[in-house]
């Protein structure tokens, strides 16, 4: 009876282990969310790396605080933050646990002009993008 609890025990600790690794790997989480109200444009997929394109209206100042507190309550430690410039965005990036994850909110037309012909779509008029990507750590 006591091997078998043993057993069942190491067998429970032998699958913890390998859903942390597989967890690491991944780069330490599901994918970024998506701030409430953004439309998807666009999803790239390059060597591990995910790059997604949102288009939102109303304030960048609110989805910078957004995802500030949004990635620390998830565990991601934050790394650089740019600040948000009023007219022009913020950036973020993040680490967490064998991934990093990048955080672009553009409102100048040059950036969001760069962000459509990397993406190959039309970002709605008026509208302000974000960038999501999240791969493995260098």
């Amino acid at each position: 009876m006591k091997e078998r609890r043993i057993g069942a025990a190491a067998a429970i600790i032998i699958v913890a282990i390998v859903v942390c690794a597989i967890i690491l790997l991944r780069g330490g989480a599901s994918s970024l969310s998506a701030y409430p109200g953004a439309q998807k444009l666009a999803e790239q997929s390059f060597t591990g790396y995910t790059a997604k394109l949102y288009s939102f209206t109303g304030s960048g100042e609110d989805v910078y605080s957004w995802y500030k507190s949004r990635m620390l309550a998830e565990g991601w430690s934050l790394d650089y933050d740019g600040g948000y410039i009023k007219g022009e965005g913020c950036l973020l990036n993040y680490t967490k646990g064998g991934g990093v994850a990048t955080i672009i909110v553009s409102e100048s037309e040059a950036a969001i002009s760069t962000q459509e012909e990397t993406f190959g779509v039309a970002v709605p008029s008026g509208s302000k993008t974000i960038f999501l990507a999240q791969g493995p750590r260098l």
